[in-house]
């Protein structure tokens, strides 16, 4: 018999049994849609190659300071022509630096701040970018004193300029420097790092590039190196090479590398580093949709085993017709492949409805996010998974059609089953409570790493406080105001607001801040000449800011409105830093001075006050030591901090239009709450949370239906058997207590064998957790507890069905 032949049976059984086929479509569809929507991020973020030329060819080069606990100081000018020049295996070396600049134009265009990528002009052959438009970067804009020119990214044409081809020549202002547009690259990815770009500019167009610090000095490092392998180079060889290099210039200049920091070298590949990240999350999270999978296929494979017990009398009619135990698998097989293909095609459905959510599920972890799509590889895996799962199942041991083939005397009585395949439906069931321990388990961990994660005190208060950034575009046409006199400007006028209790400006606001870097702190009067280096943070705020942010001030004062420029310099300092440069000496009233990098100490600064340890930088970070400076002496900041006494939402509004109003040039961006921003600190912990646990109930759903079919099954056929015993005197509970022992024993050995699988999952989702030990045992318990009272809920029910057996009826049945 043909295929065609095969295929037309399968199609006309499963119009015969709609229930099953809808039961078997819509259990597969739903684990085949959840497996492909995330295979779509694995493959996305993790498989498939960068979106670039010679991808796996391009390296990312990091310098750690290890013992200061920064994971790449970036590097100096004169250190990536070192590494140019020196190392053989490189082919070329690339530099970049991520930059946000407030762009003007004179053409009506919004003020608004832009993310730009500082390249010299290598930068786009190695990446295979191409101009849409104009051109890219040529080796004349890498020259000191060129013309300051940029590259718009497609995206950003789009967004910004309207597609206008006549953006071409147009000179914008970048933070006050003027910029020729030369060109608009083709459509596709731009990114480099965490972000994506919306322009890639010359150093021209950057001051701080320009400047002598950044020209002359070995220190000074703000610049990221990425290298493309030469023909033939290897990896290893490459890092070697590179890290040979490195201790060579630590000997040659050890003041530019000291020792008390612990600079190293690193050479990885770019993908590697950019998944880093995001790589645990995605696989665990591929692990838990693949045992969902798992679970579905064992309620499969119970439903079809239970099914054919069903059909034995059809199966060995059709053996003694002629029909081969080859032929009956085969149609067996056709069956399953038209039940899976359709359980794929609804998969795809759901898949296809999941996409936005994922991929902002994955922007949380990745740059890559933009890239998830249902692609060929995507497609392929559904269609494999569809079809192994129906040939899985039909070569299922246990499978009742070889015996019944030849047995025609099974045809004419009540189908049973046999030991074998009583032992495999309960195996299956045994399997799928087990993994769902182990989902619960993983997903109770994360809730419980949750709920310790918004419990924690943040060091500020987040109701009512809002935050937005105004940047200084620094335009050369329009009014403007510096940024003392827009605090001025806003203290006199938002202050006046009702509901305002207090405006400050401040470099940054808490989760909004740079990761803090290694500084060296000398101390005034200390018993050893020696500085000290410590990871610290450096905020300059104006009065009000500790009012604004309810930070408590524990000894001394806050920055007050005498500290001006001509005051002598002072500083407030976290309890956290206070300790570590004087231990259980008061810190009030001693002077302090700091350098980065190695450079020279700066002036003498007094701290006047002590406020207490704020987590700034991240929910789940320890407390960093913070200077905070008044911003008169040390320089303004950008960020403008509103608290209120009522919803500040409102309030925002107003407070964005009043700065407009006082410079036109000054975009206004990232208004945010307080309590927006703790939500999205907390939002990749949340999100891994709900995920996990939608999938640890839908696991628990399979396996719940699972206990209930094999028990109803197992009932069925115990029929007689429950007659006999209530006609000798037993009674209706002792028959439901034998079937919850059934269920009972069954949800027993899943708790032993899917707690080794819950132990195994949680050591390898340490990583995810906050203050949360991987093995806490009230987690195993509720977990183990909620999968017994489920199983136990769904034994319940066919347990019921066995009481109410009319012993005479079960008798006179057989």
């Amino acid at each position: 018999m043909g295929i065609r032949h095969h295929m037309t049976g399968a199609l006309r059984a499963v119009r015969r049994n709609p229930g099953y086929a809808g039961a078997f479509i819509l259990t597969l569809g739903l684990a085949i849609g959840v497996n492909t929507a995330v295979f779509s991020v694995v493959h996305a973020v993790l498989l498939a190659p960068l979106p670039f030329q010679d991808a796996d060819r391009i390296v990312y080069l990091q310098q750690p300071a290890v013992r200061a606990g920064v994971p790449n100081a970036t590097f100096s000018f004169h250190e990536v022509a070192d590494y140019r020049d020196g190392v053989p295996s490189f082919d070329q070396v690339v530099e970049f630096g991520d930059w946000t600049f407030s762009v003007v134009s004179s053409d009506g265009t919004e003020p608004h701040r832009a993310i730009a990528g500082l390249v010299t002009s290598n930068y786009f052959e190695v990446l295979g970018m191409r101009p849409a438009l104009g051109r890219a970067l040529t080796v004349q804009d890498d020259q000191p004193g060129a013309e300051a020119v940029i590259v718009l990214t497609h995206r950003y044409w789009t967004r910004v300029f309207g597609a206008d081809p006549a953006v071409l020549d147009r000179v914008v202002e970048l933070s006050g420097q003027r910029a020729r547009i030369v060109g608009v690259l083709e459509p596709g990815s731009h990114y480099t790092g965490s972000r994506q770009q919306d322009f890639y500019a010359n150093y021209t167009t950057n001051d701080h590039y320009q400047s002598a610090s950044m020209l002359d000095s070995r220190t000074h490092r703000m610049t990221d190196v990425f290298a493309r392998l030469a023909p033939g180079a290897e990896l290893e060889t490459a890092a070697r090479e590179a890290q040979t290099l490195a201790a060579t210039l630590r000997q040659e200049y050890p003041d530019a590398y000291p020792e008390r920091l612990g600079y190293d070298l690193t050479v990885s590949r770019w993908q590697d580093e950019l998944t880093r990240e995001a790589r645990p999350v995605f696989l665990l999270l591929m692990a838990t949709v693949g045992a969902v999978l798992l679970l579905a296929c064992a309620n499969l494979a119970n439903l079809t085993l239970t099914r054919l017990v069903r059909r034995q009398g059809e199966l060995a009619t059709r053996g003694a017709l002629g029909a081969s135990p080859a032929e009956l698998r085969a149609g067996l097989v056709a069956e399953n492949v038209v039940l899976a293909l359709a359980g794929a095609a609804l998969g795809l459905v759901f898949a296809v409805l999941s996409r936005g959510a994922l991929a902002a599920y994955a922007a949380r972890f990745t740059v890559r996010a933009d890239e998830v799509g249902l692609s060929a590889p995507v497609l392929a895996f559904t269609l494999a998974v569809g079809i192994g799962v129906a040939v899985l199942l039909a070569l299922l041991p246990g499978m009742p059609v070889a015996p019944a083939a030849g047995n025609l005397s099974v045809a004419a009585g009540r189908a049973t089953g046999s030991r074998a395949r009583k032992r495999v439906q309960r195996g299956l069931v045994v399997t799928q409570l087990a993994l769902s321990f182990a989902l619960l388990t993983g997903a109770g961990l994360l809730v419980r790493s949750l709920l310790a994660l918004q419990s924690v005190d943040p060091g500020f208060d987040t109701d009512n406080v809002v935050t937005m950034e105004a940047f200084q575009s620094f335009a050369a046409t329009g009014p403007q105001l510096s940024n003392d006199d827009l605090f001025r400007h806003l203290r006199h006028d938002v202050m006046s607001f009702p509901g305002v209790r207090a405006v400050a400006i401040a470099s940054f606001a808490p989760l909004t801040g740079s990761n803090p870097v290694a500084w060296n702190f000398a101390v005034e009067g200390g018993e050893t000449d020696e500085s000290q280096s410590v990871l610290a943070a450096f905020n300059n705020v104006t009065p009000g800011y500790f009012d604004a942010l309810g930070m408590t001030l524990l000894r001394g004062r806050p920055i007050e409105m005498m500290d001006g420029p001509d005051a002598e310099p002072v500083v407030v300092v976290s309890e956290s830093l206070a300790e570590t440069l004087f231990g259980a000496d008061e810190a009030v009233g001693r002077r302090i001075a700091w350098s980065f990098s190695g450079g020279t100490m700066g002036e003498w600064a007094r701290i006047v006050g002590v406020v207490a340890d704020g987590r700034q930088f991240g929910l789940d970070r320890d407390p960093v030591p913070v200077v905070y400076a008044a911003a008169e002496q040390a320089g303004y900041g950008f960020t403008v901090i509103t608290a209120t006494t009522g919803d500040p939402g409102p309030l925002a509004r107003a407070v964005a239009d009043r700065i407009h109003e006082a410079d036109p040039t000054r975009p206004v961006d990232r208004i945010r709450t307080l309590e927006d921003l703790v939500a999205d600190d907390v939002a990749p912990t949340r999100l891994n949370a709900t995920l996990f646990g939608v999938f640890a109930a839908l696991a628990l759903a399979i396996a719940a239906v699972g206990v209930l079919g094999v028990l109803a099954f197992s009932v069925s056929q115990r029929t007689r058997e429950f007659g006999l015993r209530m006609a000798i005197g037993a009674d209706r509970g002792m028959v439901l207590r034998s079937v919850l022992r059934e269920g009972l024993l069954l949800t027993g050995g899943a708790l032993v064998i899917g707690g080794a699988a819950a132990w195994l999952g949680a050591r390898a989702m340490g990583g995810l957790l906050f203050e949360i030990e991987p093995f806490d045992l009230t987690t195993f318990a509720l977990a183990g507890l909620a999968l017994a009272v489920t199983a136990l809920a769904a034994a319940f029910l066919p347990a019921l069905q066995a009481t109410k057996v009319d012993p005479m009826q079960a008798m006179r049945s057989e």
